[in-house]
């Protein structure tokens, strides 16, 4: 069973109970990767876990629609480049479009580990489930994962024949088709297939042309096949294809522009190409499970974008992107001498890809610039990993793991020249001639290899059947690399290391009221040692240029708590809220570019790091009679203002976000039909907020997300 998968299907997150009315429904995961699906409140995790059911309540279009639905989790669209995840938990995340700039928050569909941020703002189609791990997941997911972990799982498919279809039309106008169909083919063998498309005209107008503006189309189609040649054995083997074309992003200058107003001369593109293959064979031979896990996927990326906001051609940028990765993992989940759970296992990981970034500035001026940097990088991973419990006495377990990492990573980098006879790289034609490794940077490798070893200790108490303490220690990594963003002839673009984290967390999880109340807490603080960051430095050439380094060490500490009520007969309350405070404890670079590095330095907020994040929300279902039930739900969620950049200058508004929905399910609960909305308060809500130089006309480059949006929408299942 896929990770996150709800055990009871209902609307409302609890299920009746022949004697005592209703229940919060138990939700099983994968998240310890025993190889069986588990009750999420008997796991050792912060964690959250949203099923299919939920996910269509929610009317959720991506991951960036989850941004308030845990505590201390922000999904973010950077909005530079639109599908390009700025994802932060619990105050440790990124804050870039550069591709080189490895993620904290690891996301994996179907198990694969998606290797840059690029193209991760997934659209949430046939989906099973979504599972929201909160803290380091190093030891069984791996390199990348300081922030947690972000699982996605698609809907295997079934024993029977049936057909599913989901049709909506939106604010914007925005319509979107999803049609799936499944079954058994032949003895032992199922297939499905997946057909998707979004077709997003655009919300915003763009006072430059008085045309809508942030169009998006977005199609894909998912084949999967799941073959059982024997009881013992399922091998799954699946298939996506997709594709996104639209406008580029949608950027104002708030110091010409207000509220959702947007005059912009350079209106842009977006092209996402990719397809990816997953298969995974499974085998039970009694003592456990043996998995194999193997993963390809490919990404094209191409961009135009109007970075000056202004109705003026200043900074027009473009780039390039062509990633390709492959992926292996083996590995053995099961129990041993029966008090002891393992989980085991090998792993692989391959990526290479090319970027080129074009930039235009100060275009019709006798200051012109048109020139375009790049830099190609590949990246090898192996690793050993092993997780296990071993239980001392019924109900009290020891918590132990370990992983190992070898990384090695080698680098081409051409950086950036501000004349247009000098230029490095041809965008048209991607070739470049590259000065990094090379006499430009005595000294600099234009390889480097890091080795790893991430250790994880906890204890388990099981008090009683419906009440979890747990208490651990875990270390994290992210990888080390070189930026290829490069803009100095005098700063290195690497290598810089890995970032490491030691996080300690103690949490309980408890059923109480005979389940009609669901209570989970956690406490953590977390050491952050060579933060790596991306910060202005001054430059002889070219001025001001963008640097990835290891700037500081840090201190992370705060709490969360999730809560589920069934207060009645087919009504149910949630709430969560999360406090996270941090500090810099060591500061290596001069991040308020001031000159020196000093108490100003000290005092500065961590970019992404919102003190206070909460939701609450309630859910009604109701039967009419005659074969109708009525579904309603509401949510609010607030996120506090967060620093964008290292130096304070700029800061991400507040979030508040509504939103609310009324289904009627008919025909056998076959049919259900919704009115919907999202961002119903119609807030201003930002995904990058920079500072611009003078010489651009001032201000800040920034992008939006959408306001107010109703919809309608109709599902089917047979």
């Amino acid at each position: 069973m896929a990770a996150g998968a709800s055990c009871a299907q209902t609307t409302t997150g609890a299920v009746p109970s022949s004697d005592q009315g209703q229940v919060v429904e138990n939700v099983l995961v994968t998240a310890q990767k025993r190889g069986v699906a588990e009750n999420s409140q008997t796991v050792p995790i912060a964690l959250t876990a949203l099923g299919s059911v939920q996910l269509d309540e929610l009317h959720a279009q991506n991951l960036a629609n989850l941004t308030t639905i845990a505590p201390n989790v922000t999904f973010a669209d950077v909005g530079t480049i639109p599908g390009y995840a700025n994802f932060t938990i619990r105050g440790v995340g990124i804050n870039t479009s550069i591709p080189s700039v490895e993620p904290a928050v690891g996301v994996f569909v179907d198990g694969i580990y998606l290797g840059m941020s690029a193209g991760a703002v997934l659209d949430l189609f046939d989906v099973e489930d979504v599972e929201i791990l909160r803290g380091p997941q190093a030891t069984l997911f791996g390199r990348n994962t300081t922030g947690g972990a972000v699982l996605i799982n698609t809907r295997r498919p079934g024993d029977t024949f049936s057909v599913r279809g989901r049709a909506s039309v939106e604010t914007g106008l925005q319509e979107t088709f999803g049609f799936s169909v499944e079954g058994p083919i032949a003895d032992r063998l199922k297939a499905k297939v997946v057909a998707y498309y979004n077709n997003d005209a655009g919300w915003f107008k763009n006072q430059f042309d008085g045309q809508s503006f942030g169009a998006t189309h977005t199609s894909f189609v998912r084949p999967t096949i799941v073959w059982s040649p024997t009881q013992d054995v399922d091998a799954t083997l699946i298939y996506e294809r997709g594709a996104t074309r639209g406008n580029g992003a949608v950027v104002q200058n708030p110091a010409y522009f207000h509220h959702f107003t947007v005059d912009i001369d350079n209106p842009g593109y977006n092209k996402y190409d990719w397809e990816a293959v997953t298969s995974e064979v499974d085998w039970r031979p009694g003592a456990g499970v043996v998995t194999n896990l193997f993963g390809y996927r490919r990404l094209e990326q191409s961009a135009s974008i109007d970075v000056d906001g202004q109705p003026r051609p200043l900074f027009h940028a473009a780039d390039d992107l062509d990633q390709h990765q492959i992926s292996e993992e083996l590995r053995f989940s099961g129990r041993l001498l029966d008090r002891l759970a393992v989980t085991a296992g090998l792993y692989y990981f391959e990526q290479d890809f090319t970027y080129l970034e074009r930039r235009n500035l100060l275009n019709g001026t006798p200051f012109a610039i048109d020139s375009t940097l790049g830099g190609k990088i590949h990246d090898t991973n192996y690793a050993a990993f092993a997780e296990a419990t071993y239980d001392i006495v019924p109900g009290v377990g020891l918590i132990a793991g370990g992983r190992f990492t070898s990384e090695r990573k080698s680098a081409q980098i051409a950086t950036f020249v501000p004349k247009t006879s000098n230029s490095l790289c041809d965008f048209t034609t991607g070739t470049c001639i590259f000065n990094f490794p090379g006499p430009s940077f005595p000294g600099a490798p234009g390889s480097n290899t890091w080795d790893n070893f991430v250790p994880k200790l906890g204890v388990q108490w099981q008090e009683s059947q419906d009440v979890l303490f747990y208490g651990t220690w875990t270390r994290g990594v992210r990888s080390g690399g070189y930026n290829v963003r490069n803009t100095s002839f005098t700063i290195s673009p690497g290598p810089y290391d890995p970032e490491l984290e030691d996080s300690f967390e103690l949490g309980v999880k408890s059923d109480t009221f005979d389940r009609r109340l669901r209570f989970n807490a956690a406490l953590f603080y977390s050491k952050l040692k060579d933060l790596q960051r991306d910060v202005n430095e001054t430059d002889p050439i070219v001025g001001v240029v963008q640097v990835t380094a290891n700037t500081a060490d840090a201190t992370i500490r705060g709490f969360e708590f999730e809560a589920t009520g069934a207060v009645g007969e087919g009504f149910v309350l949630n709430a969560n809220a999360g406090y996270t405070e941090g500090r810099y404890d060591k500061v290596r670079f001069d991040l308020d570019t001031d000159g020196v590095i000093g108490p100003s330095d000290f005092g500065l907020q961590i970019p992404r790091l919102s003190k206070w994040s909460y939701s609450v929300g309630a859910a009604y279902a109701r039967d009419l009679g005659e074969g109708l039930t009525l579904q309603l739900r509401a949510d609010y969620g607030y996120r506090s203002r967060a620093a964008e950049t290292d130096s304070n200058l700029t800061f991400y508004a507040p979030v508040r976000s509504l939103t609310a929905s009324a289904s009627v399910a008919f025909g056998g609960g076959r049919w259900v039909a919704s009115v919907y909305g999202r961002n119903l308060l119609d807030a201003v809500m930002d995904g990058a907020n920079s500072p611009l130089p003078a010489f651009l006309g001032g201000g800040t480059f920034r992008t939006l997300y959408e306001g107010r949006v109703i919809g309608a929408e109709l599902r089917f299942t047979n």
